[in-house]
């Protein structure tokens, strides 16, 4: 007959196998989530400070070049940057100036996107040219135009956008990063995670709008 086991045994292995995967990079994403999600506790949600956060966030634990987030403007309905991490000061400069419509973001619009889901899209340096006044708004002009060697590099100016949505699909912003330090295109799993993460900023944006009504 079979012994059964020490209940000190169970709760020493549960608590030993939880540590253990504190350090998987999967645990560490959680903790990303929980930090975003811990701004809901708040009297207040400052969207700046959230953004900004997320930004580094997605920077730090996915490895990437750079990230930045934009919001859509509530005093014109335009679409600009607003917070950005590893961009380097003449380039962030010259993308905060600029403004999108909407309609910028329909991967059929000026821009040439290939969608990856309902929520990302891929947005590749060979298909997007920059004109030369706009090879400043990157972090390396010297490696613009470079050829593609591999299906998972990511080149100078190669991009991914995820949409920030509201209540019926409402384009609230979106964050955009490029590829990440190693010269690789993301992984399908962090594409997933930052999409997971522009749900949050979605609904903290509109949060604040729905305690008023």
């Amino acid at each position: 007959m079979q012994e059964s086991v020490n209940i000190d045994a169970v709760k020493r292995k549960l608590k030993f196998d939880y540590m253990k995967i504190r350090n998987d990079p999967a645990s560490k994403t959680a903790d990303v989530f929980s930090s975003l999600l811990a701004h809901f506790q708040r009297p207040q949600i400052v969207v700046h400070d959230l953004i900004q956060e997320a930004a580094n966030l997605i920077q730090k634990q996915f490895r990437l070049r750079w990230t930045m987030v934009g919001l859509r403007s509530q005093s014109d309905g335009l679409y600009r940057y607003e917070v950005q991490i590893g961009m380097r000061a003449e380039a962030w400069a010259r993308q905060k100036s600029k403004a999108y419509k909407e309609s910028d973001f329909d991967i059929r619009g000026a821009y040439k996107a290939s969608e990856i889901s309902k929520l990302s899209r891929f947005y590749a340096e060979e298909e997007n040219p920059l004109f030369n006044e706009d090879e400043q708004t990157v972090n390396r002009p010297v490696l613009l135009r470079a050829k593609r060697k591999a299906e998972d590099e990511a080149l100078e100016a190669d991009f991914i956008d995820a949409l920030i949505l509201g209540p019926g699909d409402d384009l609230l912003g979106w964050i955009e990063y490029g590829g990440t330090v190693a010269g690789k295109l993301p992984e399908p799993m962090t594409i997933r995670n930052i999409e997971v993460m522009a749900a949050i900023l979605g609904a903290a944006i509109i949060t604040p709008t729905r305690r008023l009504q």
